[in-house]
C-alpha cells in the first residue's frame, strides 16, 4: 500500500514546500560523545509523519544517554503537535542542549530550537515564524471550532517565543501573523538566537564549544547533496514529461 505523500497539503508557504521537494537527506542521525565532545544529533528533515517523529526523536535522544548534547538543525518544520513534544523532550534532558541552526529552522523547527541552553546559528542560515496551519473538511461549526483550536495553538507558541526573546505575546503575535523570516543577524537581534557561528565576539574563549562536524557527518552531508542533485534531476525528468 503506498503512502499518501501529498506535500502540497503539508505546506503552505511555497519557499518551504520548494525545500522539501529539493531533496532533503531525510535524516535522523546522532554521534556519541567522544574525547570529552558532546553528543550530536544531525535533525534535517520534516517534523512529523513523513519526517521525524517525536518517538523517533525521543528514541534518538535516549539512546545518546544524559550529558551535553550538540542539535544541528535543518529543517522546514512540520505538524505542531509532534515538534511541541520534540521541545518537551529536549527541556526535560539531563545536560546542556546546544542547539546550531545549519541552515533552516522554520515553523515546528523554529520553537524546537529554542530548547537549546544555548541557541546558535548558521551565517547565511534562516529562522521562520508563523501561525499554524491545516485543513479542515465540514459545515461552519466545524469550521469555527478549528479556528478556535488554531487560536489556542497559535497562543502557545507565541508564549514560547516571547519566553525566548522577552519581547510580549502581542509582538510575537504580529510576527506570526506576518510569517516572519529572519536572516541569523536579524534572528539574533530578535533574540531568537544567542550566537552566530562565527561571531567570536559573543563567545568567550573559554565558553567555546567545538562545533566542527566528525568525519561521519561530513560524509553523511556529502551523500545528502549527491541525493539532493538525483531528486531534483528526477523531478526535471517529470515535469517535462507532462
Amino acid at each position: 500500500m503506498k503512502r499518501y505523500n501529498a506535500q502540497a497539503g503539508r505546506f503552505s508557504n511555497r519557499a518551504l514546500l520548494a525545500f522539501t521537494q529539493a531533496g532533503l537527506p531525510q535524516t535522523l542521525t546522532s554521534r556519541p560523545r567522544a574525547d570529552g565532545q558532546p553528543a550530536e544529533i544531525l535533525l534535517y528533515d520534516e517534523i512529523g509523519f513523513w519526517g521525524v517523529t517525536a518517538k523517533d526523536f525521543a528514541n534518538q535522544l535516549a539512546q545518546v544517554g544524559p550529558g551535553p548534547i550538540n542539535l544541528r538543525i535543518n529543517s522546514p518544520g512540520g505538524d505542531v503537535f509532534d515538534g511541541l513534544a520534540i521541545y518537551a523532550s529536549l527541556k526535560q534532558h539531563d545536560g546542556t542542549v546546544n542547539v546550531i541552526i545549519d541552515g533552516l529552522a522554520a515553523s515546528a523547527a523554529s520553537y524546537i530550537a529554542l530548547a537549546g541552553d544555548t541557541v546558535m546559528i548558521a551565517p547565511n542560515a534562516f529562522m521562520m515564524i508563523h501561525n499554524a496551519w491545516g485543513l479542515v473538511v465540514g459545515n461552519k461549526a466545524d469550521m469555527t471550532a478549528t479556528a478556535g483550536v488554531m487560536a489556542k495553538i497559535d497562543g502557545q507558541m507565541a508564549a514560547l517565543y516571547s519566553g525566548k526573546t522577552g519581547q510580549s505575546v502581542d509582538e510575537i503575535s504580529a510576527l506570526m501573523d506576518a510569517e516572519t523570516w529572519f536572516t541569523a543577524e536579524e534572528a539574533k537581534d530578535a533574540g531568537l538566537a544567542d550566537v552566530i557561528v562565527n561571531d567570536d565576539r559573543t563567545i568567550s574563549p573559554s565558553a567555546k564549544i567545538d562545533l566542527t562536524p566528525d568525519k561521519d557527518v561530513l560524509a553523511l552531508a556529502a551523500e545528502m547533496a549527491i541525493a539532493s542533485r538525483q531528486r531534483m534531476a528526477r523531478l526535471a525528468e517529470a515535469e517535462n514529461a507532462l
